[in-house]
Order: C-alpha cells, then sequence, then structure tokens
C-alpha cells in the first residue's frame, strides 16, 4: 500500500473509531447556566428563578443531550413498558398537581427551551412511583466507626443499564433563588433528587420498596408529592436528618420507598409509605439499607443476599472504614451491568467519590468532586 493510500485508510479509521465513542453532553453555557467537565464528569450549574434554572436545564441537559428521545424510546422497551406508556404518561400528567411549584415552572420552562414534550418530563420526574426497575444498596458510617472522624455515606445505583444511559448521566448543581444549593447525581432529564447533596453537607439517595412490600398495607396517594421531588424538597429546604424527618412527615407522600439519610453527625434510613415514617438507625456505628423494610411495623420479607453481605458490618466491634474500604463494601453488592453509578458522601467535608459507566460503576476509579467548591462559587 502507498503512502497516500495507507493516510486514507488511517482517516477512515480514525473517523469510524470516533463515530463508535460514546456521544458526550457538550461544555456550553446558556445565560446563567454552564455545563464544563470535571475531571471527566459533566456537572451543570444552574442558577436562579425557576424559570431560568429550567431554560438553563433545558437547553443544556435536554436539548444539548445525546440522542435523548432515542434513550427514552430505548429504555421504554428495555423495562417492557413500550405498550403501556400512553397510559403510564397519563398517570405522570396526573401526578402534577401534586408537583411543588416551583419545579413546574421549572419542568414547563426546560419543555419549552428545549422542544420537548412535557409529557416526557413529567415521566421522568415520576418514574420512581410509576415504574419498578431501581434496587441499590446504601451504607451509612457513623464518625465513631469512620477513619476520617466524620460519617461517610456509601451507596450503589442500581438500575436498568439501557443504552445511552451513561451517556445522559451527569451532576447537577441548583442554585435557586430563596433554596438551599444541593447537587443532584442524575440522569437526564430527571430534575428530581436520586442521589444528593446539599450546602449543609446534607445527603440522601432512595431505595426502592413496592407498595406491597408494606405490612402497613397503604393504597397510592394520588395527591402527593413524586417522590423525587419530594427528595429534592429535603434538600432544598432542610440541613438536619431531623429538620428532613419533620419535612417528610408532614408532606403528603404518593408510595413507598427508603430515603437513607446523612448529615454532618451522622444518618438513618427513613422507611416512608403513604401512612407513615418509620425511622431506622444504625447498629453498632454502621446502618445498612437494600430493598426491604426492615422496622417491625413494616417489614414483610427480610431475605435479601445484598443485605446479607453488608449486614456483617453492623456486628459489634466491627472495624473502622474510611472512603477506600466503603468502597470495597460497595464492590460486594454490585449488581453487574445495572450498577451505574456508584458513589461514597464525605458530608463533613461536602465532598463526593463518583463513578458511573457501563456497570459494574464500582470496579471503575472514582472522581473526587468538591462539592463545597462548587457550592461557594
Amino acid at each position: 500500500m502507498n503512502r497516500v493510500m495507507l493516510s486514507i485508510a488511517l482517516l477512515v479509521f480514525a473517523a469510524g473509531a470516533r463515530g463508535d465513542e460514546p456521544k458526550k453532553f457538550p461544555a456550553a453555557k446558556h445565560k446563567g447556566g454552564e455545563l464544563r467537565y470535571v475531571d471527566g464528569v459533566p456537572v451543570l450549574v444552574v442558577k436562579g428563578t425557576p424559570a431560568e434554572m429550567g431554560e438553563q436545564f433545558g437547553v443544556l441537559a435536554i436539548k444539548n443531550a445525546p440522542d435523548i428521545e432515542g434513550l427514552h424510546k430505548q429504555f421504554l422497551k428495555d423495562a417492557g413498558q413500550e405498550q403501556r406508556y400512553p397510559l403510564i404518561e397519563a398517570m405522570a400528567k396526573a401526578l402534577k398537581p401534586g408537583f411543588p411549584a416551583h419545579v413546574v415552572t421549572e419542568i414547563e420552562a426546560a419543555a419549552k427551551a428545549s422542544d420537548s414534550k412535557e409529557g416526557m418530563l413529567l415521566f421522568a420526574n415520576t418514574i420512581a412511583d410509576l415504574t419498578s426497575g431501581m434496587g441499590c444498596s446504601t451504607i451509612i458510617i457513623e464518625k465513631e466507626r469512620s477513619t476520617t472522624g466524620a460519617p461517610l455515606f456509601a451507596r450503589n445505583f442500581d438500575w436498568f443499564p439501557t443504552k445511552g444511559i451513561t451517556e445522559h448521566t451527569l451532576v447537577v448543581v441548583y442554585k435557586g433563588t430563596g433554596k438551599r444549593a444541593f447537587a443532584a447525581v442524575t440522569v437526564s432529564p430527571v430534575a428530581g433528587v436520586i442521589s444528593g447533596m446539599n450546602d449543609a453537607g446534607l445527603c440522601v439517595t432512595m431505595n426502592e420498596i413496592r407498595i406491597k412490600q408494606s405490612k402497613d398495607k397503604p393504597e397510592f396517594n394520588w395527591k402527593g408529592t413524586p417522590l423525587l421531588l419530594a427528595f429534592r424538597r429535603v434538600l432544598e429546604e432542610c440541613g438536619t436528618v431531623a429538620e428532613a424527618e419533620k419535612l417528610l412527615r408532614d408532606m403528603p407522600r404518593t408510595s413507598t420507598c427508603c430515603m437513607t439519610i446523612c448529615d454532618k453527625n451522622g444518618g438513618a434510613v427513613f422507611e416512608v409509605t403513604p401512612k407513615t415514617v418509620e425511622v431506622r438507625k444504625h447498629e453498632n456505628g454502621v446502618c445498612c439499607c437494600t430493598n426491604h423494610f426492615r422496622t417491625d411495623k413494616l417489614a414483610l420479607e427480610l431475605k435479601c443476599t445484598r443485605y446479607d453481605k453488608l449486614s456483617p458490618l453492623q456486628a459489634k466491634d466491627g472495624p473502622k472504614l474510611g472512603v477506600k474500604e466503603a468502597w470495597a463494601e460497595l464492590q460486594k453488592v454490585e449488581q453487574g451491568k445495572s450498577t451505574i453509578q456508584a458513589m461514597v458522601f464525605e458530608p463533613g467535608t461536602r465532598v463526593l467519590h463518583l463513578a458511573y459507566g457501563p456497570g459494574p460503576a464500582t470496579k471503575l476509579p472514582p472522581v473526587k468532586l468538591d462539592l463545597g467548591k462548587l457550592f461557594g462559587e
């Protein structure tokens, strides 16, 4: 092969290789918002009024997203919900009156700015209420069991490993007028909170519990606040675990879940139903949570292989754990391709160690993000 032909062949090969690379959010700015990369992690900062933040999110995280319509269709296919989607979308719209008013304004602005159907955004933010698929694991390490002398909060986010979901993962920092600043580890176009931390160091994550798995036999509350938006309200309005408990008890709730929560002094698991909130605290300085209620008032089924793998951490006189050891425990309960995000929060320093990508994410090197610095910018 002569040099000219070799050069052409190399160019064609390089173009093909680039075409096979996963697409990413482009770094960009829009009005007060900015999407940039921090050590390879896409971080979007939005700020201002709900309408302003919605427009910034709509342009930078939805309109600029790599084929978000394709992700939406593929997710429905993988979840086996293609035929039922018109009904699910109608149910999502029926939940809209329970959305916090500022989030409604934000979502409407995001839909307009991105030329997206509002129904898709409503579905994305009620997905935890209307479909099933999350199977997460969390560990709270109290300060007396932490090598750092402060609490640690470790988390695997397990979900359908739909093609394209990794490319739509990002960290969004919200700086809303009159609200606490907070960061959400999310998947566009979700504007609620699956996992996150606020400027006080308060951290929350969701563990899905099916409504039939609760001893109090609750009925779905169509007038309640959708779960992901309830979690968002906690980060926007609360600075401690105690404040979050009060807010959650006073808030109408749609369905069942566990809110694993931790502040600078320690944490707990809130076992949540439309009827009640039960609090489960640590055993010997560690509190673990998977996808079953465990309090006497709510538990129906305690069997869970992931919980069984983590429960030895709650034994008396267990070893102290640091970030590295917490990460190793997350590796023990990874669920292969479904573990698309893994993270360890340090509430005291407002630091997040995050890995995401083709599962299991626990096998990927975590990136250290200084959320406190992002909140203060």
